[in-house]
């Protein structure tokens, strides 16, 4: 990934750090039950478990636990697990002297009438070969499970940074939301703060869309300022309840403000 200084934009969503989901093993389908508005419960009791707590172990992804989290909905019982592995280093290069490499794993299962558990979908991202300053994962206390439509069938909410840099530049910051196996996502930036301004009067009041402002807006002597807190667009939303919608824009605004620094 490269730096983003103040002084050079840097396009989103480019190299290492896209979320690369993986395919799906042969497994078989989840039961084909189909959720009611009835069934859908006023709340969402989310256990968080510890590493011990796993019911099965071979489910882990690579790397360290970060967040485990086992809840019902219609379909049953389900499990989240997100790790992170790294920093490690990566092979250098002749304009460096060190680079290193982090990656990032989340997946979510339902367990069958069989006791078997079914994985739902499977995430991926990295930051590949950065010579600065390193941090990847969800920031604290953003991971969500929700039933925002009243379906019966809960969305599971990720909202994560991606950090290489050297200097006050903002983050890569990614909404990834899924219901079911349907995923929709708002990939941007964070805001930061640089001088006087606080983040909260520099977010903008309208995140959306990088993908709308023209080329003349961005080229400007301080169109890089516009990147900040906004996310590219809304087209995986296209075909989501509008509950969903409604929901990503405002995770989006709060998490956004925040920038979880380098501590890898």
């Amino acid at each position: 990934m490269r730096k983003f200084s103040l002084g050079f934009v840097l396009l989103l969503g480019v190299g290492a750090c896209s979320e690369t989901p993986q395919k799906h093993p042969a497994t078989s389908p989840i039961p084909a039950a189909q959720p009611t508005a009835s069934s859908a419960p006023a709340s969402i009791p989310v256990r968080t478990l510890k590493a011990a707590q796993i019911p099965d172990p071979t489910l882990l992804p690579p790397g360290k636990l970060l967040e485990a989290r086992q809840w019902q909905d219609s379909y049953g019982e389900n499990l989240l697990l997100i790790t992170r592995r790294g920093p490690f280093d990566e092979k250098t290069t002749e304009y460096t002297d060190e680079e290193s490499g982090v990656e990032l794993f989340a997946r979510q299962y339902v367990r069958q009438a069989s006791g078997r558990w079914q994985e739902l979908w499977r995430m991926q991202d990295a930051i590949r070969n950065c010579a600065f300053d390193m941090w990847l994962g969800p920031l604290p206390g953003s991971t969500s499970i929700t039933d925002l439509n009243a379906d019966g069938e809960t969305e599971t909410t990720l909202v994560y940074q991606l950090t290489c840099r050297s200097d006050v530049s903002p983050s890569d910051l990614k909404l990834i939301m899924h219901a079911g196996r349907r995923k929709y996502a708002l990939r941007g930036q964070t805001v930061v703060q640089y001088d006087s301004l606080t983040v909260a009067q520099r977010a903008p009041a309208n995140p959306c869309c990088v993908d709308t402002l023209s080329e003349a807006e961005l080229d400007a002597p301080e169109g890089y300022k516009l990147y900040a807190g906004r996310y590219q667009n809304e087209k995986d939303f296209r075909k989501a309840p509008p509950e969903l919608l409604r929901y990503a824009r405002q995770q989006w605004r709060k998490w956004s403000l925040q920038d979880q620094g380098e501590q890898l």
